[in-house]
């Protein structure tokens, strides 16, 4: 605690103090957590408030209407007072896969290193109050930072909402309350604290009274009538606050003021935020001076057994309070809780229950459950032998949730059950403040993080090991964010499904079977495995039929709509590079992290949800078929062989439906209508000779395989990359100048607009813009519409040869690939490639002297996919664009972004030459040009995954208007 303390600036009254029932002298002192002990959020607060003078004093006061603990134990009942069953909490729930982190936020700019105290929430927004006096707001079903706004000069300690009104409250160590709009964060109203309060530490707002409570430094509790503000005469604050000067903190310039001492702050401008708005002041009339002797930690707007409604409060004396409130008089204190006096301790937090139960979080880690009906204390809910101090409760769900200075979130049942704990991602960090509910709850501390403690219900482990067939998966979202989509993703990202790794053929198997499951447990009539060829990994094939029985045909002319993707990824590569592990889903900052989050389960899964969606909603016009391969990353091996025997499972589709591509940048939605196709080429050398041999021996008596291999790359291309393969560029077709005009309409776009996407900042070498885009124009001209010939690997033949720099190797081999583009054809470029390497062979050998050994040329060329183009223009592409335009909300013909891709997916050419001649392709990508595909850190935007599911179930609910059904 105490080098908390002094990182904070905190200045602790380390004198004890005792509490006795009846008052004390007038000359109290205002009682702080002790040093010794454990870390506590009143000391966090009060460091955060100023420098607090040592000498200050102010009296305990105590009510006779009060009833204390004393006076309960006098009344016979000691046994249950000196007996209190302590219940104990040790299961990890993160173990148990009852509670999951599903997103970890970080906060921006200086606040990155300073905690979160205070969070409030809407449905669709969450805010957080940070150290230094920032509030930041983040979307709940995206979890994006959508703004920050700094809202006091130094900490925001305690936030509050008004749902009736959309209003946010914030208090802070500047001593008032601003009153904020909930949607925008504007600036609506202040409230002053009375004169020499300190800062604000703690809010409570009554709806039905509409009004807020205030528990201060000073040891008050205040209220203030926020429903009849405007019948207080307007110049009233500005005088009071004209004539203040602060004695309650230092007067040094880095001393916090409760305001100002020189001019008056004209209509109540805060100084820092440029704008005027409405000042009030509270006054002494509505100050309950000496609510407690210590700071006031923790307000609670609630109602008593009985239905009246009242004000629960705690502080740094250790006991809680209980308060009649009116809408127009200050709150009356009608009883006290409080444990013995050698007990003492402070209560930092507190939570009402159901059944009349009030929850209060202590210094010392326990957590005392109240009677209100009694007034008694009958349990006390302790974390076992480590007893961190609670700094903040939730109820909610049914659970009681208390976050404590080691970073854990233990959690208890409404019957004061033991359920378990869980851990934030800063485990050493402390967690100061919890929201949430409806099976979600929110951690602050040095971050945030969003978890999924759903399964804390009696629904299914979202976490444990992944079955063969998924948790159950009701079509009812009970959150925003797609929960239910997310558990089965995370589920299938840690089945390792790389293909082309026999070690790992079982868990590609296993992919399989999960999706199968999920397809039948989403309501697909058919759902089933189908054989590829020998070795390769099985198809997975699913149907959900139309609504109402049209289309619901299967036979091999029927319309449909078919949906293609792959299970397969790629290896994770060193894991090393990873900032979490790879088959494990992982949420950070509004980013889904782990290998096929983006490439490509992320978006088959989001189609499978909003296909289901459709479906449970009799909304689906053509039957939807699912081919989801799992030998994509190898070139879909086995995939024409399984569809050509399953043709009749297919019907006749008419659109062919993927998600395998990335915006052109980070924000503007794209439609990708073109990807170049490849070839693939493996040439090895080989000596007659068997082995390596010394070169200072035989070197210049034998053959050189590699200097041999070097040479016939060096005639592939020329220094600038243009290919040297004799007719490669006869059959490219010719630019158009619609095709210019349209590239430089979106370069102008893409610079624009997108000025920090990768794309971008990779391109600008340039200051002036004219330069950064052409040049942006050549490179995507080069990228999309050019051939391409690129080596990709060159090696020898032994490991020695590698590392030991006297050998010569016997062999040396190279891979590469070529791209081609409209109008080439993968046969007669293959044919060319294959030629050119011979020739180039066979004039290297011609040069060379007689030798020892001959060399003998092995080349394999393979065409792997053709190139794909699709006319933009068509009615299924207008459709598809119109869904993105409405879903994202966006007015701009421009968008979507139509863009091509310089890479291939040989399925997509194939599919619709097989289904041919209706079929259509259209590529809808989700993800964003930083989702790292391929690359360690691979991630997908929850935004664009949950808008590309809304996006697919927008385009297939009116598809049978675009395509009819016959």
């Amino acid at each position: 605690m105490e080098h908390l303390h002094r990182s904070l600036g905190i200045v602790a009254n380390t004198e004890p103090s005792s509490r006795s029932s009846s008052p004390p002298p007038s000359a109290g002192f205002i009682r702080k957590p002790l040093v010794a002990s454990s870390a506590a959020f009143g000391g966090l607060a009060s460091g955060l408030c100023g420098h607090l003078h040592s000498d200050t004093h102010l009296p305990h006061v105590r009510s006779g209407s009060q009833t204390s603990l004393a006076s309960l134990i006098n009344n016979n009942n000691t046994s249950t007072l000196l007996n209190i069953p302590t219940i104990r909490s040790s299961l990890s729930l993160e173990t148990s896969g009852q509670a999951r982190e599903i997103q970890v936020l970080s906060t921006p700019g200086e606040d990155t290193s300073a905690s979160i105290l205070a969070l409030a929430q809407t449905p669709d927004l969450v805010y957080g109050g940070t150290q230094n006096g920032h509030i930041h707001v983040w979307r709940r079903d995206t979890f994006r930072l959508v703004q920050t706004v700094q809202a006091h000069t130094a900490g925001c300690l305690t936030l509050a909402i008004d749902l009736k009104h959309n209003i946010l409250y914030s208090g802070g160590s500047d001593g008032r309350v601003h009153a904020w709009d909930a949607e925008h964060l504007e600036p609506l109203f202040d409230v002053y604290a009375a004169e020499h309060s300190g800062a604000i530490l703690s809010l409570a707002y009554f709806e039905e009274l509409d009004a807020l409570a205030m528990g201060c430094q000073n040891a008050s509790i205040q209220w203030f009538d926020v429903g009849n503000r405007h019948e207080i005469p307007g110049d009233r604050a500005q005088r009071e606050l004209a004539a203040r000067r602060s004695r309650f903190f230092d007067a040094s310039d880095a001393a916090i003021a409760v305001c100002p001492s020189n001019a008056p702050l004209l209509a109540g401008g805060s100084p820092d935020s440029g704008h005027s708005t409405p000042a009030f002041v509270v006054e002494q009339s509505m100050v309950a001076a000496y609510a407690h002797s210590g700071y006031v930690y923790s307000v609670v707007a609630g109602s008593l057994p009985s239905g009246d409604p009242a004000l629960f409060s705690a502080g740094g004396d250790g006991v809680v309070r209980i308060w009649r409130v009116v809408g127009d008089h200050v709150p009356e204190p009608i009883a006290t809780l409080a444990r013995d006096a050698i007990e003492d301790e402070c209560v930092h937090a507190l939570a009402l229950g159901t059944d009349g139960l009030l929850f209060a979080g202590l210094q010392s880690g326990a957590i005392d459950v109240w009677d209100l009906e009694t007034m008694q204390r009958i349990r006390e809910l302790s974390p076992g032998d480590m007893r961190p101090s609670v700094y903040a409760l939730r109820y909610t769900d049914g659970f009681i949730f208390a976050g404590a200075a080691d970073g854990r979130v233990r959690v208890w049942t409404g019957d004061l059950s033991e359920v378990g704990y869980f851990a934030t991602a800063a485990a050493a960090s402390p967690v100061l403040a919890l929201a949430g509910g409806d099976g979600e709850l929110v951690v602050g501390g040095r971050r945030v993080g969003f978890w999924d403690v759903a399964a804390l219900g009696g629904g299914e482990s979202s976490m444990a090991d992944p079955p063969e067939a998924p948790l159950a998966i009701s079509m009812h979202r009970t959150r925003r964010h797609g929960t239910r989509m997310l558990n089965a993703l995370a589920q299938w990202v840690r089945l390792r499904s790389v293909s082309g790794v026999p070690e790992l053929q079982p868990e590609c198997r296993r992919a399989a079977r999960f999706l199968r499951d999920l397809m039948r447990q989403l309501g697909a009539s058919d759902a089933r495995l189908l054989a590829t060829t020998a070795g390769a990994n099985p198809l997975v094939y699913g149907r959900f039929d139309a609504s109402n029985g049209s289309g619901s045909s299967s036979g091999p002319e029927s319309p449909s709509v078919l949906v293609y993707g792959h299970y397969d990824v790629m290896p994770a590569g060193d894991e090393h590079q990873w900032t979490s592990r790879p088959f494990e889903l992982s949420g950070r900052d509004g980013y889904l992290y782990g290998r096929g989050v983006t490439d490509d389960k992320g978006p088959v899964l989001a189609t499978l949800f909003a296909v289901a969606e459709l479906a449970a909603a009799n909304a689906l016009t053509l039957p939807v078929v699912f081919c989801i391969e799992g030998e994509e990353e190898r070139g879909s091996a086995g995939l024409h062989e399984a569809m050509e025997t399953h043709r009749a499972l297919f019907g006749a589709p008419r659109l062919i439906l993927l998600s395998s591509s990335y915006w052109l940048g980070e924000t503007t939605p794209c439609l990708t209508y073109g990807m170049r196709g490849s070839i693939r080429a493996n040439l090895r050398i080989e000596s007659s000779r068997a082995a390596d041999v010394h070169a200072g021996v035989w070197g210049g008596a034998v053959s050189e395989p590699l200097t041999c291999l070097a040479h016939v790359l060096s005639r592939l291309a020329d220094p600038a990359g243009r290919v040297l393969v004799p007719g490669f560029h006869d059959a490219v077709r010719a630019v158009s100048s619609a095709e210019q005009n349209a590239m430089r309409r979106l370069v102008e776009w893409i610079t624009d607009k997108e000025a920090r996407a990768p794309l971008v900042t990779r391109t600008a070498q340039s200051p002036a813009p004219d330069e950064t885009r052409a040049l942006l124009f050549d490179q995507l001209m080069q990228r999309w519409r050019f051939p391409t010939l690129t080596v990709h690997h060159v090696d020898v033949s032994t490991v020695a040869a590698r590392s030991n720099t006297t050998l010569v190797p016997a062999a040396a081999q190279a891979s590469l690939s070529v791209r081609v583009v409209p109008d080439q054809s993968l046969d007669d470029i293959a044919h060319k490639l294959r030629a050119h390497i011979e020739d180039a062979f066979s004039q290297v050998v011609a040069h060379e002297p007689a030798l020892l050994d001959t060399l003998t040329l092995h080349l394999d060329v393979q065409p792997v996919a053709n190139w794909w183009l699709a006319d933009p223009n068509t009615p299924v592409y207008r459709a598809a664009a119109k869904a993105i335009r409405d879903e994202w909300a966006v007015g701009v013909d421009d968008v979507p972004l139509l863009i091509r891709e310089g890479g291939s997916i040989p399925a997509v050419p194939w599919l619709e030459s097989f289904f041919a001649p209706h079929a259509v392709a259209v590529n809808l990508p989700m993800g964003q040009s930083s989702d790292n595909a391929h690359l360690d850190n691979e991630r997908i935007s929850l935004e664009n995954l949950m808008h590309g599911r809304q996006v697919v179930y927008r385009l297939l609910k009116d598809i049978g208007d675009v395509i009819p059904a016959e």
